[in-house]
Order: structure tokens, then C-alpha cells, then sequence
């Protein structure tokens, strides 16, 4: 095991994050996958109603261990999956409090309730992160951990920093009670570099740059441990010799012989300088990344039969394997 892949692998709680649409959930069930076959058990969390995760990882049909909002599905050896709903997390923390589940749900049920609540700013992002809390520090009959690394494919941009910074706006406003006492926990494991460590997935484009670097910004200032940056969707370089010259060639050749309209040179060549092009600008946004971190971001290629299966999670995980062990970078540096 390399070195940075071992310290990703100490942490017990790794959250992914990015613009939307960099692929995020992707790279958050390759790290997963990553992780159960280097034999470490692995829980990977989605948040919210919608579920992309079991189609991403589970060999075979999903088998669910109880209620399916509330307990891990297991998807393959060390490999399991969840998806937390903040309304769910909130009755079962009051199931635990109250010790009457049909009170619970009453509560919870409650028309008044459900108003209070949705005047509440931020009850979501504190319950997920309560829920979270207790995952990380749940333990067996032994005292080990039974969630040895968790895995947190969190919101994009926006409503990523909503969740990360909810504690701090509470622990600024609230001084005593148990409120106070709860957020100051799910605080310390947040900002303890040798549990947690945030993620940032980008594409090697403008816009996606940008964010990734305002949110590194942002998250150094919650006081949050940055993992490797991961460039996603990297193009393989069109491996063409003296570009132009090969091009004008095969402008010049006739329309008229090509066995198919794929193979049409001006479309040839409309095609490979579009290619040319976007891998000027990766290489571009690549480098800017780099000075900025002051180390290559890890560069997962593009895959051109989609990750959208266990095959295809296991074959980007392969990739981040591979780039992992390669890279100089450091958690939390």
C-alpha cells in the first residue's frame, strides 16, 4: 500500500464533494471500492432521496440488512452502502431518546412539527451530521470501530459547505446545552486532520476550476483537513505527430473515396483539432491546479464506456489506485 493511499485509508470519515456534475458520486464509490478490496471494511453514504449507490456497487441484487432508509446495504466483500435521510435520521435519534417508536413518529408526524421544522434553517445538515457522527463512532462488542472508514458522497458545492459549516454557526450562537454538547462533537471529528479529510472532484474546465479552488479556500477556513485534488474525466492525448501538417493532408484528400461518412476528412479533421484543443486546455487547468496546491491533482482518465455499473466503478477505481500511488500528495497538506 502507498503512501497516500494509506493515509486516506486511516482516516474514518472521507467526504467527497465538487461542482455538480464533476462526477463526484463516480469517484466517491471508486474510493469505496478501492477501500473494501484493500480488506478495509467500507461504508459508503449517499445523502438525500434520490439512490445512485446500489447500482453502482452492489454485485448481484442488493441485500438489505432491515429497514432499507436505515440500515447499510451490503453491495460486495467490505463494501456496503446507505442512504441517509435526514427525516429518518431525526426519527430514529428520537426513537433512541424517547424509547417509544410509536411516539416518535407522532412527533414526527405532527403537522405543527413539520412546520417548526421547515422554519428551523439547518436542522438537516445538523441531523445528517449527527447521523454521521454516531456511524463513525459506533463500536462492536470488542470496542473496534464498526464502520472502520466511511466514505461520503456530500452534496456539491453549495450545499456541501451548508453541511461543513452548520456546526460552526451553531457552536457561535449556542453556549450551553445539549445542542451545544452534540454539535461540539460532530465539530471535533470534522476538524480532527486524523479522522476527516474532504475531497474536491474537478473537471479540467474553467468554471469547475474556479469553484474548486474557491472551495479549498472555504474549507482550509472551517478548518477542515483537504485531501488530493481529483481531476476527472481526463482525455487521453491524441497521440498525432506535427498536427497540422498531418491535418492538411488529410483535408486534401477526396470526400468521395471515404467508405463511410465517419471517416469524411473534413469531419477527420474537425474532429482531431477539437481534440487538440481540449487537450490544451486540460493540460492548461492541469497546471494551474498545481501551482495552486503545489502538487499534480490526481488524473482519472475518461472512460468512454461510462461508470455507471460495478464494472465500470471497478475499472475508474483501478485508475485511482494507480494515480494515487503515484502522486507526492499529502492529506491535510
Amino acid at each position: 500500500m502507498t503512501d497516500l493511499i494509506a493515509q486516506l485509508l486511516a482516516r474514518r470519515l472521507l467526504l467527497v464533494t465538487g461542482k455538480g456534475g464533476t462526477g463526484k458520486t463516480s469517484v466517491a464509490a471508486a474510493l469505496g471500492r478501492l477501500a473494501a478490496d484493500t480488506g478495509v471494511k467500507t461504508l459508503v453514504v449517499e445523502l438525500g432521496h434520490a439512490s445512485v449507490l446500489p447500482d453502482l456497487l452492489c454485485e448481484g441484487p442488493p441485500r438489505a440488512t432491515g429497514e432499507p432508509r436505515r440500515d447499510p446495504l451490503r453491495a460486495a466483500p467490505n463494501l456496503f452502502t446507505l442512504r441517509l435521510i435526514p427525516e429518518d435520521a431525526l426519527l430514529e435519534y428520537l426513537e433512541l431518546q424517547i424509547r417509544v417508536r410509536a411516539l416518535a413518529r407522532g412527533i414526527v408526524g405532527n403537522a405543527g412539527f413539520k412546520r417548526f421544522l421547515e422554519a428551523a434553517p439547518g436542522w438537516r445538515e445538523l441531523i445528517t451530521l449527527g447521523k454521521l457522527w454516531h456511524l463513525v463512532t459506533r463500536e462492536d462488542s470488542r470496542g473496534a470501530p464498526v464502520w472502520p472508514l466511511i466514505v461520503i458522497d456530500a452534496p456539491a458545492t453549495g450545499h456541501g459547505l451548508s453541511l461543513l459549516s452548520a456546526p460552526k454557526v451553531i457552536l457561535d450562537t449556542v453556549r450551553l446545552g445539549p445542542l451545544r454538547r452534540n454539535t461540539d462533537l460532530v465539530q471535533a471529528l470534522l476538524t480532527d486532520a486524523a479522522r476527516t479529510a474532504v475531497l474536491i472532484v474537478s473537471l479540467l474546465e474553467e468554471l469547475p476550476v474556479n469553484e474548486t479552488l474557491e472551495l479549498s479556500a472555504r474549507i482550509r477556513e472551517l478548518g477542515l483537513a483537504l485531501g488530493p485534488v481529483i481531476a476527472n474525466g481526463v482525455e487521453p492525448p491524441l497521440d498525432l505527430r506535427d498536427a497540422e501538417r498531418v491535418l492538411g493532408m488529410v483535408a486534401k484528400l477526396d470526400a468521395a473515396g471515404a467508405p463511410s461518412p465517419l471517416v469524411d476528412p473534413v469531419t477527420l479533421c474537425a474532429s482531431a483539432r477539437y481534440r487538440l484543443a481540449r487537450a490544451r486546455m486540460q493540460a492548461g487547468h492541469l497546471v494551474r491546479l498545481e501551482r495552486e496546491f503545489g502538487v499534480a491533482p490526481i488524473a482519472l482518465p475518461w472512460l468512454a464506456r461510462g461508470v455507471d455499473d460495478p464494472t465500470g466503478v471497478a475499472a475508474l477505481a483501478r485508475s485511482l489506485e494507480a494515480e494515487l500511488a503515484r502522486s507526492r500528495a499529502e492529506v491535510g497538506a
